[in-house]
């Protein structure tokens, strides 16, 4: 199980669309930046208890700052960056495909919905007729860009899976 990890707004939502929050458990520890939690909120997406919210330390506001500016991230995006800096984590969770690249350009591993889902499986918390089953509503009835060629390689990876 992986330490630690921040997350944006996209997996939240996502997971919540597909009624699969619970993948988040392949998680020991998962933080949230305050933009975020805003975006939540707003969003009326319910925060699960293991999420903690941090604040950033100035250096690391200043940090999201820049990548606002230099990247054109939004502001949960920079922020979440910025507190995966800070805090060291072992992931950065997000479907953006900008802010995957940022934070790839930092040095923080990142993996979106779909690499939470096999996670999940790989930990036992889902199994592969849920993975599977739950990987076609990300592509069929949730709000998630996603091509029907990652679909098919997720849906392998699953099948292809032996514990």
């Amino acid at each position: 199980m992986a330490n630690k990890a921040v997350s944006n707004t996209g997996p939240f939502i996502h997971l919540t669309e597909i009624g699969l929050i619970k993948t988040l458990n392949s998680f020991k520890e998962i933080y949230i930046a305050g933009e975020v939690r805003n975006e939540l909120i707003k969003s009326k997406i319910v925060i699960p208890k293991k999420i903690k919210l941090l604040n950033l330390l100035p250096t690391f506001k200043d940090t999201a700052e820049i990548l606002v500016n230099k990247f054109s991230l939004d502001l949960g995006e920079s922020q979440s960056i910025a507190l995966a800096l800070q805090e060291k984590t072992d992931y950065f969770l997000t479907d953006d495909l900008d802010a995957r690249t940022v934070a790839n350009l930092h040095h923080v591993e990142s993996h979106g919905t779909v690499g939470i889902i096999l996670r999940a499986l790989r930990e036992g918390i889902v199994d592969k007729e849920t993975s599977i089953k739950k990987i076609n509503e990300l592509y069929e009835h949730s709000s998630l860009f996603i091509t029907k060629d990652l679909i098919n390689q997720a849906i392998k990876a699953i099948n292809d899976f032996k514990k």
